[in-house]
């Protein structure tokens, strides 16, 4: 058996992210990373470009392809063209950085399913994984909704703390 077919016999290939301890099962159909919200992968940081870089399955290789955009390592050489990857291959774009793995996976990595339009909502930004920079921090939680008895008790505390100030002085 040539090398290629042994490759490709090794398992299921995936992606992780080693900060999250996440992977991404790759298939035939080509997976994008990127700052755009279509992408498979979101990496919100202003050094990613919306369509940063596209793995490939190729002859039974995965192939990283970039779009021009900077930033892109793989095993801390920068990608210029068209990469075959190998297993552990490290692959860095922006802060964040994968690990290109075939069959078993490192204990403690939980797989991420594949978003499907059934059980998600029609926003963009709810459908895909967004990995943001564990520097500058995550986005902002959306607000929730107060009920109308805290708003009720919060007003008449405040209402008493204003009386009780106008009469003392």
């Amino acid at each position: 058996m040539d090398r290629m077919n042994d490759d490709f016999a090794e398992g299921q290939p995936y992606l992780v992210y080693e900060f999250e301890r996440r992977a991404y099962p790759l298939s035939d159909a080509a997976f994008t990373i990127g700052r755009d919200a279509e992408n498979s992968i979101v990496i919100r940081e202003p050094a990613v470009s919306r369509s940063h870089a596209e793995i490939r399955s190729e002859g039974g290789e995965y192939v990283l392809h970039t779009t021009g955009a900077t930033g892109t390592r793989v095993n801390g050489d920068p990608v210029n063209a068209p990469t075959n990857l190998e297993n552990g291959d490290r692959i860095e774009i922006g802060s964040a950085e994968f690990t290109f793995r075939r069959g078993r996976l490192p204990l403690g990595v939980a797989i991420v399913d594949a978003a499907s339009p059934d059980s998600h909502a029609a926003d963009a930004i709810t459908r895909r994984p967004t990995i943001t920079n564990p520097i500058l921090g995550a986005q902002a939680a959306p607000e929730k909704k107060k009920s109308a008895v805290s708003t009720l008790v919060l007003s008449g505390i405040l209402a008493a703390a204003a009386a009780w100030y106008f009469l003392m002085r």
